[in-house]
């Protein structure tokens, strides 16, 4: 029987996903016109449904919007290819990429005509297809991969890597370690790529994995970061699992038959706090005892991004 929650903080919305939906809804604010969004302005249904009631209207191309109309760009950032489209279109373009992806782009523009790029990512991810449009890059998901490019490097061309803002930081640093392996004349960047969120919400993971008896995340199939945490969990914590709304949530099958007493639970960075407040409602109406709060050793996310002047560019 579940008797204890304990949530993991910081979880939820980071500060990204914050800024893309504030500069979404300031451009709806801001014109009478309609409004459409390319892709979905983060991985999480629950924030696109509430954004279409409002009147948002979401795309997955550029010639489904008008010619002439407002489209912003989703948090995950765009290749130069679909600006150039937008430009062509003469659409007027919102930019919500978030701030640390945008800091990826104009690395790979600085470099692109003096460096070799590897990409460390997910193949068909919306974030790898916008960095990747940058400049030619050769896309590695593991160390096999890293082998695998040996004869495709040129060891007489400098060579550097980027990286995907939502990966896995353990993971990553075993590809970033091959890389080295296999390419000892690699230029190791300064910083990674991955952001400040999903490196504190997999710290906030680890850190109280060994006092749960299985975490629960909340976040989409297509959320890269709810995947990283996942996976994050279940190596030590196998009953662990995911869940994107409170009518996923199986009770007997997810808490019951695994004996979960104690149960974490966690949000990725695209997953809004009522998400947490529903899931948590359910199973407090099935265990009537059920003591729920923060982890003892958990701390606030205070980062923020400031919106642009001008949130609009008019070709």
């Amino acid at each position: 029987m579940l008797k204890q929650i304990y949530l993991a903080n910081p979880r939820g919305f980071c500060a990204g996903v914050k800024y893309a939906i504030s500069y979404v809804d300031k451009v709806q604010e801001t014109t009478n016109e309609n409004v459409y969004v390319r892709k979905e302005i983060v991985h999480n249904r629950r924030v696109v449904e509430d954004m279409q009631k409002r009147g948002i209207i979401f795309i997955e191309e550029l010639s489904e919007a008008p010619e002439g109309s407002t489209v912003v760009f989703s948090a995950h950032g765009v290749s130069p290819a679909v600006v150039q489209e937008a430009q062509n279109r003469k659409l007027k373009i919102g930019d919500a990429t978030c701030p640390l992806v945008t800091r990826v782009h104009k690395k790979a523009r600085n470099m692109k005509d003096t460096h070799q790029f590897i990409y460390i990512g997910h193949e068909g991810h919306d974030e790898a297809i916008g960095t990747m449009g940058e400049a030619p890059m050769f896309l590695v998901e593991s160390e096999e991969d890293v082998e695998a490019l040996k004869d495709k490097i040129d060891s007489n061309k400098p060579l550097t890597y980027l990286m995907q803002t939502t990966l896995s930081v353990s993971d990553t640093k075993k590809i970033v370690e091959k890389i080295g392996e296999v390419f000892p004349f690699v230029e190791h960047p300064a910083k990674d790529d991955i952001c400040y969120a999903t490196t504190e919400r997999q710290e906030a993971v680890a850190q109280m994995i060994q006092d749960v008896d299985a975490m629960l995340v909340i976040g989409a199939n297509n959320s890269s970061n709810s995947l990283r945490l996942l996976q994050l969990a279940q190596k030590t914590k196998p009953h662990s699992f995911r869940i994107s709304s409170a009518d996923e949530l199986n009770i007997p099958e997810m808490i019951e038959q695994n004996g979960i007493e104690i149960l974490g639970i966690t949000a990725g960075a695209s997953s809004p706090q009522v998400l947490v407040d529903e899931i948590c409602n359910k199973l407090k109406n099935c265990y009537s005892n059920l003591k729920i709060e923060l982890y003892p050793e958990s701390r606030e996310d205070s980062m923020n991004f400031k919106l642009p002047k001008n949130l609009i560019q008019i070709n």
